[in-house]
């Protein structure tokens, strides 16, 4: 008898291993989809010309490692691209995200795309301990973990290179768990402000991607108010609001100061740049159309990253399942409302009243509407584990009749318009075939279990693979691998050729005929650049500068109007003077640029490489009363850095440096400290007096100092609090009961 019961438990003990490791292997899925392209850049489409991976990422991560490892400093400035930004202040840098830094040791973009997979993964295990401490069993709960691991919204933006976008949207579900959490672990109001985990996550969401966390902040404020189970026996409706509200004000302001070495830069940089002077049209770009509603039963296939909704028919039809039989639960209700208000928020421009919430405080915050189906992709599946553990737990009767009129409705309806445009066009395109075919199956499937004509392990297993099939056939058509060597080897002759001519200029191209992944492999710095965030300053000038008027806000310098660099600009003629001011030597185009101080150098395929014969140095020496760039004498460079530039120069006269001034440079002659001036609207610039001197200068904000000294303030006093927490514990017998005690059972209560 005893044999045979250890002959039990072993077996138990296997058959638990094998669901874990088979459980392991199944939400390795990420890296089933990406593996294919682990050695490639992902762009949008096969014919795409874009990905932000290779003109953003990659250049700013070839940079960082340089400077790491062969400059051996930490970059504050970049001279890469816009002749010059600062780097510690932009959120595309990639200084402040420590898990990024991982990219910075691996062979890129390789390394990219492993921690794409990684963030996913660990987006999916995030969710999975979120929906156990709210009470859902395993299976319900494995299953929306691996539809957040799969959601094809986050593949969409893949494609679209926004890495960091993905980073951070996988720390959401771990700050979810976080709020639960910390409601279900604590009693006193003080300690249940302070003990979480919640503002360490929502600064790493911020200094992952500053775009997610408002959006992230606002959803965690609203489960965290509604959404969250909190004890009230006996308790004043105004003390209720209290163990609410006070934990959520701490955990901001917290997260604030956790993330303060790149906010407080940040800002600084913001209100310095053209985001600053954005309308409402660029607030509420890329709202959702009404038409793109019908993404949530019909797969996009190759389509458009903001306006991506799919998340699965299983997932659709499982949602609608939980509305009808569960909304007796809080929770459920919360997830319902959370997608509706998303959803509703997404169509930003095309809802009369947006205008004016955009208008808000905070609210302005949320550039790019659709942004939000990112929470209308996650309360659908969080919905539809609800739905599985109602139909494990067992409907009532009416509910199922109830269920199964909606599903066969919606089943209809989806069928009825495939054949629709059937017959309208004569042919069905595969997107509508796709999604009614798998919502026929899917609701197939989910009557087969509510008849009982199949087991629950087999109808899971059975059901996982269906959901794969259609999770992965959308996924795998919105990103486009493409081999590195094709994507760094755009117009390399040309970079060729422009690196054999030595350092000490910039270049310019009216119609990006350098792209910025290239010119960062062979060090060249460039005028022109692609970037959300460009100087004020620097923006005007350039207008002036390159003669392509600016037409409100845009994320490219020069601008595109029609999205058609090679064409766009044919018309503008570049000012050479203006140009040389920024030490550009060489203007390379896809058209004729007939200009009396342009030179054609050489032609590489169509594009004209053209020398400014009005190019200045990068420094010179010239008589205070001249115009710029007259009577100059030369500099002698010491030597240059990022972020510091030596140099031995003759005065008297006005020393000109053809770089972007901005708060921080500072300058000392003969170890003196001296004012920088503004020349141009744009360039440092300092009075020399008689005689040989030696000049430098150097970059030392006093925001990323403040910013640093406040992070790590923070951080220390995050650390001391949690510890001396655990010793509190580690004394106080009658607190760890509390804390051990179960959350489902809290979850439970919540929901009656």
């Amino acid at each position: 008898m005893a044999d045979g019961m250890i002959g039990r438990q072993r077996f138990g003990f296997r058959t638990g291993l094998l669901k874990r490791v088979g459980g392991i292997i199944v939400l390795l899925a990420p890296l089933w989809l990406l593996l294919p392209g682990l050695g490639a850049f992902p762009y949008p489409s096969a014919d795409s010309t874009y990905s932000d991976m290779a003109l953003a990422h990659y250049p700013n991560a070839i940079f960082l490692r340089q400077s790491l490892f062969i400059g051996h400093h930490l970059p504050l400035w970049s001279p890469l691209i816009l002749s010059g930004s600062p780097f510690f202040a932009n959120p595309l840098s990639g200084l402040w995200y420590p898990p990024g830094w991982l990219a910075l040791i691996l062979p890129l973009p390789p390394g990219f795309n492993l921690l794409a997979a990684l963030h996913l993964l660990w987006g999916g295990i995030g969710m999975y301990l979120f929906l156990r401490s709210a009470g859902l069993p395993g299976a319900p709960a494995f299953f929306a973990a691996l539809g957040f691991e799969t959601l094809p919204k986050l593949y969409a933006h893949y494609g679209a290179g926004h890495l960091t976008l993905l980073y951070a949207i996988a720390w959401t579900p771990w700050l979810l768990w976080a709020c639960r959490r910390r409601a279900g672990r604590l009693k006193r109001l003080a300690w249940n402000s302070l003990l979480s985990w919640e503002a360490l996550i929502l600064a790493l969401i911020f200094l992952a991607d500053v775009r997610w966390s408002a959006y992230a902040a606002l959803l965690w404020w609203g489960y965290a108010l509604f959404g969250v189970p909190v004890a009230r026996e006996g308790m004043p409706l105004i003390t209720s609001w209290l163990r609410r509200l006070t934990p959520l004000f701490t955990q901001t302001l917290l997260a604030a100061c956790l993330a303060a070495a790149l906010a407080l830069p940040l800002v600084e940089y913001t209100r310095l740049s053209t985001r600053a002077q954005m309308g409402l049209a660029d607030t509420l770009a890329f709202s959702l159309p009404w038409p793109r509603l019908l993404g949530l039963a019909f797969p996009d296939f190759n389509g458009f990253h903001e306006y991506m909704l799919y998340g699965g028919q299983a997932v659709l039809l499982l949602a609608v399942l939980a509305g009808l039989s569960q909304l007796r639960l809080a929770a459920v209700r919360f997830w319902l409302a959370a997608f509706l208000l998303s959803l509703t928020f997404a169509l930003g421009a095309n809802l009369p009243f947006m205008g004016i919430l955009t208008g808000l405080p905070l609210f302005d915050l949320l550039r790019v509407p659709s942004r939000m189906l990112f929470v209308s992709g996650i309360a659908l599946l969080i919905l539809a584990a609800y739905a599985l553990q109602a139909l494990f737990s067992g409907l009532t009767a009416s509910q199922r009749r109830r269920v199964s009129l909606a599903l066969t409705a919606v089943v209809a309806f989806e069928l009825a318009l495939c054949g629709g445009v059937w017959i309208v066009g004569g042919k069905a395109p595969l997107n509508f075939v796709w999604g009614a075919g798998f919502a026929l199956a899917a609701a197939v499937w989910i009557g087969l279990y509510q008849s009982g004509r199949i087991p629950k392990a087999y109808w899971l297993a059975g059901g996982l693979v269906m959901c794969l099939f259609d999770w992965g056939g959308m996924d795998r058509s919105l990103f486009w691998p493409r081999a590195a060597q094709q994507v760094l080897s755009a117009n390399r002759p040309l970079a060729q050729y422009l690196a054999a001519q030595g350092a000490g200029f910039r270049v310019y191209s009216p119609s990006y005929s350098l792209a910025q992944q290239t010119a960062a492999d062979f060090g060249l710095q460039l005028a022109d650049g692609v970037d959300p965030l460009q100087l004020q300053a620097y923006a005007s000038f350039m207008e002036q500068a390159s003669g392509a008027p600016a037409a409100g806000y845009s994320v490219t310098l020069p601008p595109f109007a029609n999205g058609e660099p090679a064409s766009d600009n044919a018309l503008y003629r570049p000012d050479a003077r203006q140009l040389g001011l920024l030490n550009v030597r060489y203007v390379a185009a896809e058209f004729d640029l007939p200009l009396a101080d342009f030179a054609l150098e050489k032609q590489f395929g169509g594009t004209r490489l053209y020398r400014n014969l009005a190019a200045l140095p990068r420094a010179w020496v010239q008589p205070e009363d001249s115009p710029l760039g007259e009577g100059i004498r030369p500099v002698e460079f010491l030597a240059e850095s990022s972020d510091r530039i030596r140099l031995r120069a003759e005065g008297p006269g006005l020393l000109l440096l053809s770089e972007v001034n901005y708060p921080g440079w500072q300058a000392w002659v003969d170890d003196r400290s001296v004012p920088i001036e503004t020349a141009a609207g744009l360039l440092r610039s300092l009075r020399l007096p008689s005689g040989e001197h030696r000049v430098e200068f150097g970059f030392r904000p006093t925001s990323l100092y403040l910013g640093w000294g406040l992070s790590l303030a923070a951080l220390i006093f995050w650390v001391v609090i949690q510890l001396y927490q655990r010793k509190m514990d580690a004394g106080n017998r009658s607190l760890t009961e509390f804390d051990s005690s179960p959350l489902p059972v809290v979850a439970d209560e919540y929901g009656k």
